[in-house]
């Protein structure tokens, strides 16, 4: 099984269609799990990791880092500026690793830590002094050099045309410190990003299925981006919505067997979303957060299959019928 690689259009980067996200590292996955997951994925053929100094509960980029030490040529990484951590940091990590082993496990009670104010992130001012700051605590943190990739996290579009901001992104590229930009976050700055003249190469933006951002952007940009694409199960619990669909409809579970989709249905559903994950962004890199070993399996095996255009139509077809039947 070899897993599909792409050239980002407008940069040298040739990396995996399928990129680790490492969001939870350090927080809902311990640092030996989360080790054994993303060397698992690598031995696997996935070279893109995208981390971010809030993510882990501020512990993602230092165990990312450990396991850079003897691969940080043959991958690809990105982090960002813009997010901190929640106020209490210290004491969200101890109640995270208390929780860990139950938390790991259920997803209602992942959605609740989620939920509670002291676990968000709080917005950084975006300016010159900030960025550069934050970009050299990174590299310490991840024990390199320099990223692939740094992106503004979930700016305001002003934010990505402010001089001072720009200034700062050309002392980092300038410097070595990142060899490309991008902006991440949603539709509106992304476009603003990409207006000529602006040095941003890479758009990281969530792809649900219900909101069609991606294409919206690709179609609206003057200059349209390489993307990586995450929330591609859906912001809104999209799989969760598609599990019941199946579950309830005995005509959309014929039409996506007879797509070729089998199994249960939350594997149906999840294939099906990866799919057309794949097919919306063919020259990109599709994020997910694969700790669990079954789950990553099944992401890497469906990214090492050629793209099947036709999912986007099948997934917009399911959600119809399902409409219809309401």
């Amino acid at each position: 099984m070899t897993l599909r690689s792409v050239n980002l259009p407008g940069t040298d980067l040739h990396a995996s269609v399928l990129g680790f996200g490492c969001a939870s590292l350090g927080s809902r996955i311990g640092r030996r799990a989360g080790l054994r997951a993303l060397h698992d994925a690598f031995v696997n053929g996935v070279t893109w990791y995208d981390v971010a100094p809030p993510y882990g509960a501020g512990e993602a980029e230092t165990i990312l880092g450990e396991f850079l030490r003897s691969r940080r040529e043959r991958v690809f990484v990105c982090t960002k500026a813009g997010l901190t951590g929640p106020a209490h940091g210290k004491l969200v990590k101890l109640v995270y690793a208390l929780a860990r082993p139950v938390v790991g496990q259920a997803k209602k009670l992942r959605r609740g830590f989620r939920s509670v104010a002291a676990t968000r992130y709080r917005k950084d001012p975006l300016d010159r002094a900030t960025i550069v700051a934050s970009v050299e605590r990174s590299l310490r943190r991840l024990g390199t050099c320099h990223v692939d990739v740094f992106a503004l996290h979930d700016p305001l579009p002003e934010d990505v045309v402010n001089d001072d901001v720009l200034r700062g992104l050309e002392d980092i590229v300038t410097s070595g410190k990142a060899r490309y930009l991008s902006v991440a976050g949603t539709l509106a700055p992304c476009l603003a990003g990409f207006e000529a003249g602006r040095p941003y190469s890479i758009a990281q933006i969530a792809d649900d299925p219900l909101t069609g951002a991606l294409a919206e952007l690709r179609v609206c940009a003057i200059r349209p981006p390489a993307s990586i694409t995450h929330s591609v199960f859906g912001v809104d619990g999209m799989h969760e919505r598609l599990v019941r669909m199946i579950d309830q409809e005995a005509g959309i579970r014929r039409d996506l067997e007879s797509a070729g989709y089998g199994g249960a249905p939350s594997r149906m559903a999840a294939d099906l979303l990866l799919d057309r994950a794949f097919a919306s962004n063919p020259d990109g890199v599709v994020l997910t957060s694969m700790f669990g070993a079954q789950h990553r399996q099944a992401n890497i095996a469906r990214a090492a299959l050629p793209v099947n255009p036709s999912a986007v139509g099948i997934l917009t077809a399911v959600l119809e019928k399902a409409k219809k039947t309401v």
